[in-house]
């Protein structure tokens, strides 16, 4: 259906092109300059950006004219929405913990599970108890509900395990998270059964019919709830983070944890609440997810936990911006790059980010840490 012959070639001709672009610039007019290294950062941006808008624009000519390629392409992009919500949510958590506790936390997406479950229950005891509520008013209290699970259970994971534990290295933390995921991954079932539960979508209403660039396309109306949950839950936060005392002992922690400890800040109450606050992002994420994926299972969030540390890997942990942008180039490219290579897009993307971290290590949006001796 899709003409794909000489994709790939053109493709790796043009990041020839870029490479020689790259280091005949640094090699002639980067030589003497003293600030070279800010240079480097920004002009290795500005390429990749151009590689990526070109890998965009070749899966654009790959549609055929019959499809008409503007509205094939934007309705796919929108058809996204609701898994970029979802990774958002997902990956902001993750960043949030590696900046209070200085690690990964891989029950993460377990956490987030465990509140989808509870969403389910929650969902189901409204639905059979109080019969005049619609179906939007019962699955966003369910929304509610599994955030505020997550939530409570990341805090107390904080405090009853990881400030328990007696080795407190990061390492020794991300050891502690793999082991919670067994756990969890045993305790689910026991505590809410076997049998297949499932979420309604936030809306069964027609979807909403609009126009962009000329093009008429369409959304569900749950992807716009998906959109407007995220977009005030990500919005709080990061109002808080930029006018909060709390956001500024995020800041202070994330710096140094001894020294913020020692200027006054109580750091475990900020880790605390950054746990409980990852655990919250990623169970209203799971409860999102949750119709589009089928039954609520245990392995509901492990595709998302994955793309959300290539997210944070992407756009570099040392920032919020650049994961969320991740968050969006990973499930758009994805669903995309279908059309290109139908059931190994998710590996192309991986390869992607792989080659764009081996250029860049720190991240689209990360900066080498300068250390004194």
């Amino acid at each position: 259906m899709f003409d794909t012959t000489g994709f790939w070639q053109k493709t790796f001709i043009f990041v020839i092109v870029l490479v020689a672009i790259y280091a005949i610039v640094n090699l002639v007019f980067l030589r003497k300059i003293k600030n070279k290294s800010k240079i480097q950062n920004i002009m290795i941006n500005v390429l990749l950006g151009i590689g990526i808008f070109y890998l965009f624009l070749r899966i654009f000519k790959v549609i055929p004219e019959f499809f008409d390629p503007g509205f094939f392409f934007m309705q796919t992009i929108v058809n996204s929405i609701t898994q970029v919500c979802v990774l958002a949510l997902a990956t902001t958590g993750i960043v949030l913990i590696f900046k209070t506790s200085t690690t990964t936390n891989f029950s993460q997406g377990m956490v987030a599970t465990f509140g989808a479950f509870a969403a389910a229950r929650l969902i189901i005891h409204f639905a059979a108890t109080y019969t005049e509520l619609g179906n939007t008013t019962i699955v966003l209290f369910g929304v509610l509900g599994g955030g505020i699970t997550a939530f409570l259970l990341g805090v107390c994971i904080d405090v009853f395990i990881i400030r328990k534990s007696k080795v407190r290295t990061p390492i020794g933390k991300q050891m502690i998270t793999m082991g919670l995921v067994l756990v969890f991954s045993g305790a689910i079932p026991i505590i809410f059964g076997t049998l297949p539960i499932t979420i309604p979508r936030i809306s069964y209403d027609p979807n909403v019919i609009f126009t962009l660039f000329g093009k008429t396309l369409s959304i569900t109306v749950s992807a716009i709830y998906a959109l407007g949950i995220s977009i005030v839950l990500l919005g709080l936060l990061f109002s808080a983070l930029r006018f909060t005392k709390w956001g500024l002992g995020v800041r202070a922690t994330a710096s140094n944890e001894v020294v913020a400890s020692m200027m006054g800040v109580n750091t475990r109450m900020i880790t605390a609440f950054s746990w409980g606050i990852a655990g919250l992002l990623g169970g209203v994420a799971a409860v999102i997810l949750a119709p589009n994926s089928g039954n609520v299972q245990v392995a509901l969030m492990i595709p998302t936990q994955v793309n959300g540390f290539m997210a944070a890997i992407l756009g570099s942990f040392s920032s919020f911006l650049g994961p969320l942008v991740a968050s969006i180039l990973i499930p758009v490219l994805t669903s995309l790059l279908v059309f290109v290579v139908p059931l190994w897009q998710n590996a192309v993307v991986y390869i992607i980010i792989l080659v764009i971290v081996l250029v860049k290590p720190f991240g689209l949006f990360g900066n080498p840490i300068a250390k004194k001796v």
